[in-house]
């Protein structure tokens, strides 16, 4: 994970908006399968860094998962010419569409991953690279 491209100030606003409603968020509809998950990305958190972007998602599901989770805000960071996702971090809800009550967070980045591997995250990655 490569974070030396953020100011501590940008990387501080990026983790507080996943705690922010999002009401205000311009949600365009990125990936949806036939087991009920829809990923949603917001295009106003959409940033560059070179071949990197950084943007909000929010996953909703149709059933509860474990412990009640039927959403979650994500930090993705996509690498436009490695064709690769990251999450960064999440804030998982027990409503859909990241609203309710949070469940939890997490702030650890999680792995690298090819869009070979997680091919629900390549709607993510085209809509963020504008593929």
């Amino acid at each position: 994970m490569n974070l030396r491209f953020l100011p501590p100030s940008a990387l501080l606003a990026s983790l507080l908006s996943l705690m922010m409603p999002t009401a205000s968020a311009e949600l365009v509809k990125v990936f949806e399968n036939i087991r009920g998950t829809t990923v949603y990305a917001d295009s106003s958190t959409l940033s560059a860094n070179g071949h990197l972007r950084r943007i909000v998602e929010v996953q909703s599901y149709r059933e509860p998962g474990s412990r009640g989770l039927l959403s979650m805000k994500l930090l993705k960071e996509y690498d436009c010419r490695d064709e690769t996702t990251q999450i960064i971090s999440y804030t998982m809800y027990d409503e859909a569409m990241a609203r309710g009550n949070v469940l939890g967070t997490v702030n650890t980045p999680g792995p690298v991953d090819k869009l070979t591997k997680n091919p629900g995250g390549a709607g993510g990655w085209r809509y963020a690279c504008g593929k």
